[in-house]
């Protein structure tokens, strides 16, 4: 008798232990990984123009933050000829074009989070001069603080911010400032605004 209650236990016990263990799998499985995208408009000082756009691809695990960040600069230096005087057909033009790793710490609140990364950097400087094209490659060491705001909690995406669609979900948008610079053979340093979309922390 106490042999079967004694068996009738640990099968109960194992029984609970697998049954805890699956809700928990179940739970790790729906749990989001932190994964958003940003687009961004800069004003830079030591570019050719002083606005800039770009976006940057971001994945973060536990604290650690790993970037993807393009930024670019267009300046149209000299138009010398326009046709029927509004549209330029003989231009000088400078593109600066930045493609940037990073890796940094990123610390998530209620609903904001801020960050610092640093890294490496691929930069392109073209000028065009009505077709005669020159190129200089170098590299250089970018640098990123910038704090962050999203949704709380799971809410139901809004398309134009009126029209719900889909269940609540950790999916949503998000708008930050950020100070960007890039230390090089052509540096600058530069204050901007972002606005993204993806998963900006994990949704329970």
């Amino acid at each position: 008798m106490k042999i079967r209650t004694v068996f009738i236990v640990i099968l109960l016990m194992l029984f609970s232990s697998i049954n805890a263990q699956e809700k928990l799998d179940s739970l790790q499985q729906k749990e989001n990984s932190i994964v958003f995208v940003d687009l961004n408009v800069s004003y830079l000082e030591g570019t050719s123009s002083k606005i800039s756009a770009g976006l940057s691809i971001n994945y973060q695990f536990k604290k650690n933050l790993f970037s993807f960040r393009f930024i670019q600069n267009h300046q149209v230096e000299t138009a010398r000829d326009f046709l029927f005087g509004l549209i330029p057909t003989d231009v000088v033009t400078n593109t600066l074009s930045e493609y940037s790793l990073l890796y940094g710490k990123r610390f998530i609140k209620d609903d904001f989070s801020y960050h610092i990364s640093a890294g490496i950097s691929y930069n392109d400087y073209t000028r065009d001069d009505n077709g005669e094209i020159t190129t200089k490659i170098s590299t250089g060491f970018p640098l990123q603080i910038g704090v962050t705001w999203f949704n709380a909690k799971k809410e139901q995406y809004r398309i134009f911010d009126l029209i719900p669609v889909g269940k609540p979900t950790g999916f949503g948008r998000s708008a930050g400032i950020n100070l960007y610079a890039n230390i090089g053979k052509k540096s600058y340093i530069g204050l901007g605004f972002s606005f993204g979309l993806g998963w900006y922390k994990k949704y329970k």
